[in-house]
């Protein structure tokens, strides 16, 4: 190890340059605190409602997995009220990030690499694209699971140094105790995420490939002499460790469904892009119809791993490439073997584990051995590699942040009183049209069609609620087909007439509306209330529509009109509403024109007698003054307005002021 007094003049660089890295991380990924829940985030914490800490520890038939370190972990953000501290789960997960970050540096410095190199390492995985997932959702465990994984390499390494990396040792004393912290990372590492099995052989491979402690029978011997100076017989105690605790898990009660023997090539394929990400990775996204053929994919797959081989023999760093390679092999085996495509090409939170790995066989091939500018051009393309990376991130956190916060308002809607609510054309998952990659699903679920809507409220707010979800997909079909995602939306096809009976009963009808610049907009549409008879109006057209209520919330961007309306008899198909800001007889400067609820109620579905809450919302004009809010009615065939009853003209006047934007 380093100590601080050997820090001086350029020593120290390194050091800060990490410091950077792991704050700028930081700052990236602060947004995804306000992230939430996603995805089948109530299922997953729903395990830990209800138990004792002690009941989280034993497996479950509820469960895919035995992970009990990781439904513990879950329990300790529990709160009395049933909720969890969602915002601080948030948090720690990237608190573990960058502490692996850090952890990365100081694997590379004791596999041989220096300084500068390491801090390129940890650059490199910091920023790793296909990590974004595993960090900025809360669920996966990954982060820790890698945590526990790195330390334990990290204590065996340092207690067992290669040939080549003996400066500086560890004292005798404080060595003895490495070697028991590695092991029982290794055991959390375990129970924090099964898949930790399979790299129990990486010190194996440590050990022949970059200490070479046991080449023959003789130095077997030897090592079994010395079994303290020498970490094979502990090499030997991660693959036993681990084999015990993979039966223990095979053994235990769980729910059958995702891990199985699954062996699909489709699966390798989207491994593999995870490796050679820099080559096939494209931030502005690939065409939507296009199809990378099999036989190209791997043969620039190998094309390239020769060429880093290559590159790390010529810098004299073959054994640590080769290392890095079968650490990141190690690593995907459970996803290729146990998991089927289906499930794998949602989970791009499957590299963390090998994240390290993939890092490191850049960085010992590109790494320049000598001082000379043609070498250094290996800089300058790990340079390359992290801006691309630090773009496709970008584009990550800006489609997670959209979703997350559609989910979260929806959430937030519903949470308090009842929460009888339906929702229209909420956006189920989504994908990029021009996803970055040539396999795999590169979009966000926000909540799959086997959890409703209403499960997230209990664990966000502690309140229970009900939720009902249907689409209209002709509606922002335009914005949709201009926007960069393809979306599914939730729930079957209605059509307009069903949509009173739908919305019986329930407290609000809400709407999400799609923006061609991919943003979603989830929007009050309106509500019921089953008797409006006796009710005063504020004016009445044609003697048969009665305006009962009209409020007015201005916000920066735009004025938000709240109406209330009922008839006595069922209206013609040919009559629709108008709301104009401005001036009389000038044309209107913002307007909100069309049927109730935003479009989904047409007028001749209003049922007589019932009293018709919506909500519309009129774009802020650009000048401010002295303006006038008009709502009428008219009809859309020839133009014609219908007259407010008693013939004080066409439509019902509000005074507006528009003051100075804020």
């Amino acid at each position: 190890m380093t100590h601080f007094s050997e820090l001086r003049g350029g020593k120290l660089r390194p050091f800060l340059a990490l410091l950077l890295i792991i704050g700028g991380t930081a700052v990236f990924y602060l947004p995804a605190i306000r992230y939430g829940f996603i995805w089948d985030d109530p299922v997953w914490y729903g395990h830990a409602l209800g138990k004792a800490w002690r009941q989280t520890l034993l497996p479950t038939t509820d469960f895919q997995f035995y992970r009990p370190l990781s439904t513990w972990y879950v329990w300790l953000f529990l709160r009395p009220d049933g909720t969890f501290a969602i915002e601080l789960l948030h948090g720690l997960q990237i608190g573990w990030h960058l502490l692996n970050i850090a952890l990365a540096f100081a694997v590379s410095r004791r596999l041989g690499l220096r300084r500068w190199a390491a801090v390129t390492a940890a650059l490199l995985f910091a920023v790793y694209p296909f990590l974004y997932q595993a960090v900025a959702w809360a669920a996966p465990n990954q982060p820790l699971a890698g945590l526990f994984q790195t330390t334990a390499w990290l204590t065996y390494f340092a207690a067992y140094p290669p040939s080549s990396n003996q400066a500086n040792p560890i004292r005798a004393r404080r060595r003895r105790l490495l070697p028991a912290i590695s092991l029982i990372s290794f055991l959390l590492a375990l129970t924090v995420q099964e898949s930790s099995v399979a790299v129990a052989f990486v010190p194996l491979l440590y050990e022949f490939l970059l200490r070479q402690s046991v080449t023959d029978w003789r130095s077997f011997l030897a090592a079994a002499r010395a079994p303290r100076a020498n970490g094979w017989w502990l090499a030997l105690a991660y693959a036993a460790v681990g084999g015990l605790y993979g039966l223990l898990w095979s053994l235990a009660p769980r729910q059958a469904g995702i891990a199985q023997l699954a062996l699909e090539p489709e699966t390798g394929l989207y491994l593999l892009q995870g490796i050679i990400y820099p080559v096939v990775g494209r931030p502005t996204g690939y065409a939507a119809d296009f199809a990378m053929p099999d036989g190209w994919f791997l043969t620039v797959t190998a094309v390239t791993l020769l060429i880093l081989f290559l590159l790390a023999v010529r810098h004299g760093r073959a054994r640590l490439w080769l290392l890095a390679l079968s650490w990141i092999g190690l690593s995907l085996a459970p996803a290729f073997v146990g998991l089927e495509y289906d499930y794998v090409y949602l989970a791009s939170r499957l590299f963390y584990a090998p994240a390290l790995g993939v890092v490191l066989l850049w960085v010992t091939a590109l790494w320049p051995s000598r001082a000379n500018w043609p070498e250094k051009a290996g800089i300058l393309a790990l340079l390359l590699i992290a801006g691309q990376s630090v773009w496709l991130l970008t584009g990550f956190a800006r489609d997670f942040s959209r979703g997350t916060a559609h989910l979260s308002q929806a959430v937030s809607h519903m949470a308090g009183g009842n929460g009888r609510t339906l929702f229209i054309n909420f956006p189920d998952r989504y994908q990029l049209k021009r996803p970055p990659y040539p396999y795999g699903y590169w979009g966000l679920t926000l909540a799959p069609v086997v959890v409703d809507l209403a499960d997230f409220v209990p664990i966000v707010a502690g309140d229970a609620a009900e939720s009902f979800s249907v689409s209209m997909p002709w509606l922002d079909t335009d914005a949709r087909d201009a926007g960069p995602y393809q979306v599914d939306m939730r729930g079957v096809i209605v059509q307009p007439d069903e949509m009173v009976q739908l919305a019986a009963g329930r407290d609000a009808v809400y709407l999400s509306r799609y923006l061609p610049d991919g943003r979603f907009d989830l929007q009050l549409a309106g509500s019921l209330l089953p008797d409006a008879v006796g009710k005063d109006c504020l004016t009445v057209f044609a003697e048969v529509i009665c305006l009962h209520e009209l409020d007015v919330m201005e916000t920066e961007d735009a004025f938000e009109v709240s109406l209330a309306w009922s008839t006595e008899r069922p209206l013609p198909s040919n009559l629709t509403i108008f709301t104009h800001l401005g001036s009389p007889g000038q044309p209107p400067l913002s307007q909100a024109d069309g049927d109730t609820w935003r479009g989904l109620l047409p007028l001749p579905d209003w049922p007589p007698g019932v009293l018709i809450f919506e909500q519309r919302t009129l774009l802020r004009p650009l000048a401010a003054g002295d303006l006038t809010l008009q709502i009428g009615l008219y009809n859309r065939e020839d133009g014609q307005r219908l007259p407010l009853s008693g013939g004080d003209g066409d439509f019902y006047a509000v005074p507006i002021v528009v003051g100075e934007r804020p």
